[in-house]
């Protein structure tokens, strides 16, 4: 039998198989048998042929069961994880489309897609934890969680590194909530659960939660000892009514969810705040030219996206005997100096057959926010014909994010 009819894939190895010694009066084993998977007994090694891993990335001989690297394939690519489902995966596409990035999947089943705008970025879609763990094992180069995720799963790795903490959704807190009645009906701060008498080394606070690394490192932290977690997906605000926990350790956004199931959060019960996050693997960033080059291009996007959202291009015309001058009654009213300060330039017009400036153009950046302030205080100088616009990008000379990134990466 051949070896391309046993494994479609396989790979001749540069190196020369393992032959484990024949059994006491029998025949040779021959190396296609070796490739069964059969168990024979009176064998102390095992031998595994020489095949590439389906990421291409390291090829494996197994001795006396102990897997010993034999050759490593180095990937060319940059990989980037977004979130596969729900929520957080529909607002970062939102988010990467807002940037004219578009991710291109030839099939929605597919877990591997392409931004046409960025040459050799692969995208892989992938459950939010397993992100932060194949970033952590080198699978992945780029990802976007939430900082919930990333501080649960990344363990405190310093094999990672948050390229941009705020990408401005997926908002939410990750917080302690017990029941609003019986024992806990006066109980409205985390000192005064940890001074419940009931709690003790037999009958300990009993939470469920999915955050099994931060949970117990904050109750630890906080001065509650006598705690027994149980590991819960989904539903985690039922756990108390039905009587398997006397608390939750859960993500909270709105907080509706707990009042409709008789929960509240309670002082100082907040474990951490979380919004989604850019995060690179440092290894990557180190010695990876091209995934520097690829990460500074997605974090530029998003600073110039992210620092134009709630801001507004106003335009308005103001007579004046010169620019300075303008410029000066401008300066004067606080919600007109702009980003840097006002833009100022003349407006021509042809009067008696001559070319002449009797007004100024004004251009400023306000928050949308203090909008109707900024155009009464452009009335009250003489300003008029006022024009509004969104602004879509903001581009600086130098992003400080990516300064900073520079910092901590010693580049």
């Amino acid at each position: 039998m051949s070896l391309s009819r046993l494994l479609p894939n396989f790979q001749q190895c540069p190196y020369p198989p393992l032959s484990p010694p024949p059994l006491p009066s029998s025949p040779p084993v021959s190396a296609e048998l070796l490739l069964l998977p059969r168990r024979r007994v009176g064998y102390t090694r095992t031998a595994v042929a020489c095949c590439l891993s389906a990421a291409g990335q390291q090829v494996v001989a197994v001795v006396n069961g102990t897997p010993e690297s034999v050759a490593v394939t180095e990937r060319k690519e940059v990989r980037l994880g977004l979130p596969s489902k729900g929520r957080m995966s529909s607002d970062t596409l939102d988010l990467l489309r807002d940037c004219q990035l578009s991710v291109k999947q030839v099939n929605p089943r597919q877990y591997v897609a392409e931004i046409p705008q960025i040459s050799n970025l692969e995208v892989w879609f992938q459950r939010p934890k397993d992100i932060v763990r194949k970033l952590v094992s080198g699978d992945l180069d780029l990802g976007i969680v939430g900082f919930d995720t990333y501080s649960e799963y990344g363990l405190g790795s310093e094999d990672l590194v948050i390229v941009h903490e705020a990408l401005g959704y997926g908002d939410c807190r990750l917080s302690i909530a017990i029941p609003k009645y019986g024992i806990f009906e006066n109980v409205n701060s985390l000192k005064e659960l940890a001074q419940m008498p009931q709690w003790t080394p037999e009958k300990p606070l009993r939470v469920a939660t999915g955050f099994t690394h931060l949970g117990p490192k904050f109750m630890k932290d906080n001065g509650l000892m006598h705690v027994a977690f149980s590991t819960a997906d989904g539903a985690l605000e039922a756990a108390p009514a039905m009587g398997i926990a006397d608390a939750i350790l859960d993500l909270v956004s709105s907080g509706t969810t707990l009042k409709e199931n008789n929960l509240k959060e309670i002082e100082g019960g907040v474990v951490l705040n979380s919004q989604a996050v850019l995060v690179a693997r440092k290894e990557s960033l180190i010695q990876r030219q091209e995934v520097r080059n690829i990460t500074k291009e997605v974090l530029e996007r998003f600073e110039a996206h992210l620092r134009a959202v709630g801001q507004l291009t106003v335009v308005a015309n103001m007579r004046g005997s010169s620019a300075e001058e303008v410029a000066e009654r401008v300066l004067s009213q606080p919600s007109l100096s702009g980003l840097q300060g006002p833009t100022i330039s003349p407006v021509y017009c042809k009067r008696n057959g001559e070319v002449v400036v009797d007004y100024y153009a004004i251009v400023i950046c306000v928050p949308k926010k203090a909008l109707y302030e900024s155009v009464q205080q452009l009335r009250q100088i003489g300003g008029s014909g006022v024009l509004v616009s969104p602004l879509t990008y903001i581009f600086e000379e130098v992003t400080p994010r990516w300064q900073e990134l520079l910092l901590k990466l010693n580049l």
